[in-house]
């Protein structure tokens, strides 16, 4: 299952991906074609944040991330209090893998704009990626507090449970995302991983074939195989007969 596993291994940074090409908390949407635009519009303007912002999200959507760090940061010299630019300089941060970096500027973001709940859900992650699991499952539940519909935030709470193996939890954050979520492909999954890990085979087929039949599946066919596996398997079938 190593294709499926590259794939899915870490589903809050899939998450993170979409949270940056759908809403990185900016209303423009900034393309290729648009950096020659934003440049000029910081010649024109060199003293407004708002440009520099720009200019720099367009650095950030072609991978450049320290010619992006550079235009958050300005904007930032012209506006501490842009939580905006904040937010995304933690994002590029978390790119070139200051994680430390990272987790500042969320905690930053936050207090200059306590609303924003990507600001939360990344310095969740971030937490997660540094192995601060605790600090990771206070920032998650404080989160979905706020926003318990939101889309993968149980999934990230239960894989960090998971990590610390606290089991109950883990399996309760998992059918908590099912309840707002029933199609998560990533909650059907990582139920199944943990089932697994307690041997509760049966359990662990059961949420797996769920995920297959998700509209949405990374690589269907690997997963067919191993659930092919798991039912040919001995284990399985003494589970069974219990």
């Amino acid at each position: 299952m190593n294709r499926l596993r590259g794939a899915i291994e870490w589903p809050i940074l899939l998450t993170l991906v979409l949270l940056l090409s759908m809403g990185t908390y900016q209303r423009n949407s900034i393309w290729k074609s648009d950096l020659e635009l934003w440049k000029d519009c910081v010649k024109k303007a060199p003293r407004k944040e708002r440009p520099h912002h720009n200019l720099g999200f367009a650095y950030y959507e072609l991978e450049q991330w320290d010619d992006a760090k550079r235009e958050f940061e300005e904007a930032l010299r012209l506006n501490p209090r842009y939580a905006l630019s904040m937010y995304n300089l933690g994002l590029v941060y978390y790119k070139k893998g200051l994680l430390e970096e990272a987790i500042d500027c969320y905690k930053k973001a936050i207090d200059l704009d306590p609303a924003f709940p990507e600001s939360f859900y990344n310095l969740g992650i971030a937490y997660y990626q540094k192995g601060a699991y605790g600090e990771a499952i206070h920032v998650y539940r404080t989160f979905l507090g706020r926003k318990p519909d939101y889309e993968g935030g149980h999934s990230s709470l239960g894989l960090a449970y998971k990590a610390l193996k606290q089991w109950n939890d883990a399996i309760q954050s998992f059918k908590e995302e099912l309840m707002y979520h029933p199609d998560s492909f990533y909650a059907h999954l990582y139920l199944g991983d943990t089932y697994k890990e307690l041997k509760d085979y049966p359990e662990a087929l059961a949420s797996y074939k769920k995920a297959l039949a998700c509209p949405s599946v990374p690589d269907p066919e690997e997963l067919g195989r191993m659930i092919s596996s798991m039912e040919n398997s001995r284990a399985t079938k003494r589970e069974r007969k219990k």
